[in-house]
């Protein structure tokens, strides 16, 4: 594919980026002729990234931790899901007026296919908020366990739901949503694909 000046640009912005949005994303742009790309930056400072994507009329960005609440200071609409969620992942910018939207929540419920009884959900940030959402539209009963009650994780049995970035070791049947875990890299490729379906049909 050549890159021209029509070329459309999208990103990421996290204070650990990493490579798997880039493969994913450009992997697609190159399957369905899309001409566009995509690379992931370090950000330590979200407004100011932001400021460079009007600056440059980048299309649209991902953000991932620490960037999902705050994040949505910054733009002009916030999608319904994003909005009762607290938090979005995918932002749109159509001429700097800038669209948040959340897809993690449908990359959890692709994930988890089957109907649970309960779920405990570790953590409180913005990927929490997501699974949180998830559970709620699933009509799953959840309780969540912040940091003040982190030494009752290892005697946990159940469905527990790691939302943080931190390893634990449960008695229970564990979903580790880190985005470099086995589980994590599904749910992460499942939310992609919601974040293409957005980039394509909104820019």
């Amino acid at each position: 594919m050549l890159i021209n000046k029509d070329t459309k640009i999208f990103c990421s912005f996290s204070n650990n980026p990493g490579n798997n949005g880039c493969v994913f994303f450009n992997n697609k742009f190159q399957e369905y002729s899309v001409n566009a790309i995509y690379k992931s930056f370090y950000s330590d400072n979200i407004e100011k990234s932001i400021e460079a994507v009007k600056t440059l009329n980048i299309s649209g960005f991902a953000v991932s931790m620490p960037f999902k609440v705050e994040v949505l200071k910054y733009v002009d609409y916030i999608d319904e899901a994003a909005e009762k969620i607290g938090a979005a992942n995918t932002i749109i910018n159509n001429n700097g007026y800038l669209k948040a939207y959340n897809t993690d929540w449908l990359g959890v419920k692709k994930f988890i296919s089957n109907q649970l009884d309960f779920i405990t959900i570790l953590g409180n940030g913005g990927f929490s908020k997501a699974v949180q959402y998830f559970a709620t539209q699933s009509d799953i009963p959840y309780s969540i366990i912040t940091r003040d009650k982190w030494d009752l994780i290892p005697q946990l049995t159940g469905h527990i739901f790691n939302a943080t970035p931190i390893g634990v070791i449960t008695k229970g049947n564990l979903i580790d949503g880190r985005p470099f875990t086995e589980q994590g890299k599904i749910i992460a490729n499942f939310q992609a694909e919601e974040q293409y379906k957005i980039y394509i049909n909104e820019c």
